[in-house]
């Protein structure tokens, strides 16, 4: 049986009386991307200037529009870029998404988190009847 020597896990590492747990920033940026995606009125999350980078340079990330970073007392803060699809209305939606990311990294990890940032950076209008062509 496993004790943690800390009541709360605010940091992404923690110490165990038989060892550590590390948790990397690509679990946690999974977890935010597959709550995003499953989230009513996201389309798709969007490229940021670093993930145009790293795919010139053939370091292709799978977390795409999702921005990871910590504190001094390991608590999570997320940047997400997403695309809205059109016809919802963009603060519910964003405030849908902070609600349901927050709520995944507790429940996977018990991580303590700062603060969750949504950019929309596009409306996917790809549902609309365009008028025929005579």
């Amino acid at each position: 049986m496993l004790f943690l020597k800390e009541a709360s896990m605010t940091k992404k590492n923690t110490e165990l009386e038989s060892g550590k747990i590390k948790i990397s920033e690509d679990v946690y940026a999974t977890i935010v991307t597959m709550a995003a995606l499953e989230t009513k009125g996201i389309h798709h999350m969007s490229s940021t200037f670093n993930d145009g980078v790293n795919t010139f340079f053939r370091r292709k990330s799978d977390h795409e529009g999702v921005k990871i970073s910590f504190n001094d007392e390991g608590a999570i803060s997320v940047t997400l870029y997403v695309c809205i699809q059109y016809g919802y209305r963009i603060p519910d939606v964003a405030l849908r998404l902070q609600e349901r990311i927050k709520t995944a990294l507790v429940s996977y990890t018990e991580i303590e988190v700062q603060t969750i940032d949504v950019v929309v950076q596009d409306i996917v209008f790809d549902d609309l009847v365009t008028p025929s062509q005579p």
